[in-house]
């Protein structure tokens, strides 16, 4: 074995350690039922843990794997324990159901990190905008404990998840802001009209995007490039508003088109499942043959998004499992609960598709295949690092997915039986060109969701401005309702990490200029079927690969 090999084993090894539950998940049966408990001597160990290893780092790839691992055991604020929670047990009763043993295990090891976290954090002043964010999280918690009580028999383990269904409330309730109620839109605008908005995250900002995302640019930087994008994006997407509201003869705004759309289609939250799961197969035979290969191993479950994750998973979700096994699979989250943001249309049923799906669930099985391409362990990990890229790819595939859309309309030859079966989808739901319209107004307003999230995300990082001025400010300047800017941004990802938010734009605007300079379409999609093949190296690595495999086409 190389130098190098072992230090990617050691690596792997604390990574494991430091995240049991994502080790579990992965593959690594050995890690059930366990989590790490962040008290401050915990973190202190594991910090001098990781630069000790980055001491060692042999290559690019290894240092920035650590670099990311540190920052995110220094993040300063309370509410990843309570995502790490619901995200674990979640993941247990996924991969195994109700093994009592296991879960026993969790619930204890997680009222240990409750008390660790309590006590890190009973001293501090905690910034308005965070105790939201933690806040925001109290239902989840409550809601899985409440579904591992129903689903057990075990008097002890149900007694144990009332302990620390209690015990999560008193945590929450350091953090109680008067008038939050359940977190609605309206109530927290009204929160934030109140208490001055702030995040405190100056400091800590600028490290997150260079360590945790590996970002060069500055925040301004950043900002520019978004601003930018918009700019180029806007012209576009007003364009498909108009010739919408000339066919539903309604006003030209993003609002008026969007209720015409739903109130043409009148999609049920209780039918998005049944209805993803009747077009999945055509629109995988479709995406394979235009798009991106797709492995023959390829395995992808649709489930509705529990309740107790819909507030972090507003529209819809993907996570991995088994990676390192011989029968990973992935699970495609579609949240249909009325009170989070839930597909209204076919158009944005086919979005989430293609961007959950065809995006991040082909990415992770064609990595872990190594189909189209090869990644290394260390490159199919957990970690922040993974975010830019599945996260930018996905983001991508829309454009991908409405441009192959497009070009059925202008096809001279006949059309192949898996573009016939699609159009016919299109044909069911409201007709082929009208649909495709739909679908243009879907992606180009959520690629100028993607770039206000990169501005929004800068802004109130930086405190330049608070929460409620900059969705004032992006519903004026590109017309995308206000309640969209809000819920795409705030509770769930700005949650995640600071930076998250700006992880699909920054990497997908990237993958766009490369591939739009190939113009066969056959290169077009080997480059897209090897930038899903290659696992989640760091955001700079990732696009040099990516570069010099569009040259050699």
């Amino acid at each position: 074995m190389s130098k190098e090999k072992s230090l990617d084993n050691e690596i792997l090894q604390l990574w494991k350690e430091l995240s049991p539950s994502g080790a579990y998940l992965q593959g690594w049966d050995e890690y059930a039922g366990k989590l790490f408990v962040p008290s401050t001597e915990n973190l202190a160990r594991a910090v001098e843990r990781v630069r000790a290893l980055r001491r060692r780092a042999e290559n690019e790839v290894q240092a920035k794997v650590l670099d990311s691992m540190e920052v995110v055991l220094l993040f300063p604020e309370p509410q990843p324990v309570l995502d790490e929670i619901v995200g674990t047990i979640f993941g247990h009763l996924t991969k195994e159901g109700v093994n009592t043993k296991h879960l026993s295990s969790l619930i204890s090891n997680s009222s240990k990190a409750i008390d660790a976290t309590q006590k890190r954090f009973k001293n501090l002043e905690i910034p308005v905008a965070v105790k939201a964010l933690t806040l925001y999280r109290l239902d989840g918690v409550l809601e899985i404990l409440a579904a591992v009580k129903g689903e057990t028999k075990d008097k002890s383990l149900q007694r144990d998840c009332d302990r620390l269904a209690e015990k999560v409330r008193k945590f929450v309730a350091m953090f109680e802001l008067e008038g939050f109620g359940s977190g609605t839109f309206e109530e927290v605008e009204k929160v934030f009209k109140k208490h001055r908005f702030d995040l405190g995250r100056k400091d800590f900002y600028r490290a997150a995007l260079e360590a945790g995302f590996d970002y060069s640019e500055s925040p301004d930087e950043l900002e520019k490039k978004a601003l930018g994008w918009i700019d180029e994006e806007l012209p576009k997407y007003r364009d498909i508003v108009g010739r919408l509201a000339k066919h539903y003869k309604c006003p030209a705004t993003p609002e008026a088109v969007q209720k015409k759309i739903e109130e043409r289609q009148k999609l049920k939250p209780r039918d998005l499942l049944r209805i993803t799961n009747s077009i999945r197969k055509v629109v995988q035979e479709f995406m394979d043959e235009s798009v991106v290969r797709i492995n023959k191993h390829y395995k992808t479950r649709v489930i509705e998004t529990p309740p107790y994750l819909s507030g972090t998973l507003p529209t819809a979700a993907a996570s991995f499992f088994d990676t390192f096994t011989k029968k990973p699979f992935q699970i495609y989250f579609l949240t249909t609960d009325p009170r989070r943001d839930p597909a209204k249309s076919i158009s944005q049923l086919l979005d989430l598709l293609v961007h959950e799906e065809y995006g991040h669930c082909v990415n992770n099985s064609n990595s872990v295949f190594r189909f189209g391409g090869r990644a290394t362990d260390l490159e199919l990990m957990y970690s922040l690092l993974n975010a830019p890229i599945t996260e930018g790819l996905s983001f991508n595939r829309e454009r991908e997915f409405l441009e192959a859309s497009l070009a059925l309309e202008h096809k001279k030859d006949g059309l192949t039986k898996a573009e016939r079966g699609y159009v016919a989808i299109l044909e069911k739901f409201g007709g082929f060109k009208l649909v495709n319209m739909e679908i243009e107004f879907e992606v180009r307003k959520w690629r100028l969701i993607r770039f206000l999230r990169v501005i929004g995300d800068v802004r109130i990082n930086t405190g330049r401005q608070g929460l409620f001025e900059f969705i004032d400010w992006a519903h004026k300047h590109t017309g995308v309702p206000r309640s969209n800017v809000f819920y795409q941004l705030f509770p769930a990802h700005e949650g995640m990490f600071p930076g998250y938010a700006t992880t699909y734009a920054v990497v997908g605007e990237e993958i766009r200029t490369i591939e739009n300079r190939l113009e066969d379409p056959k290169k077009r999609i080997k480059f897209s079927t090897y930038l899903t093949g290659i696992g989640y190296p760091p955001r700079s690595i990732y696009r040099k690969r990516l570069e010099d495999f569009a040259s050699s086409l």
